[in-house]
């Protein structure tokens, strides 16, 4: 049994959101530390629907690139997702052309880190559950 064969596809999924969910975070940072800049455009970043298709597996999610024919894919085509950065539109922008609303940041920000703790606490169950059947099993 490899290394790999002990994490399952939901174990993938619950890695990559939590990568995605930095990101996303890094993002929002990033817009609030701009918040006064003129002319900066609120930026956004969406995943959610790509890793919602790439974890259905459904056709034209995201394929997994190969080179040669009788190529078969080895990760799970959840990892391939990246996400898009987009910009915000906000037609209560300031007089200097940023478009950054602070408190909808913050909202956003809030509800971001949320996500992210839950999507780290379902991992560490999934842990705890691995490790209880290796020391379990081992007895």
């Amino acid at each position: 049994m490899t290394i790999n064969s002990l994490f399952d596809s939901t174990s993938a999924l619950l890695i990559k959101t939590a990568q995605l969910r930095t990101q996303k975070a890094k993002v929002i940072a990033g817009n609030i530390a701009n918040v006064d800049t003129p002319g900066y455009k609120a930026r956004d970043f969406r995943f959610a629907e790509q890793l919602r298709q790439a974890a259905a597996g459904q056709p034209g999610a995201l394929a997994m690139t190969t080179t040669r024919a009788n190529h078969i894919g080895g990760l799970h085509p959840v990892s391939a997702v990246q996400g898009n950065i987009g910009t915000k539109t906000n037609p209560l922008g300031g007089l200097d052309g940023n478009s950054v609303n602070l408190d909808q940041e913050m909202a956003d920000q809030a509800i971001n880190n949320e996500a992210f703790m839950q999507t780290i606490q379902m991992l560490k169950t999934k842990m705890a559950i691995l490790k209880n059947a290796i020391v379990e099993g081992g007895k």
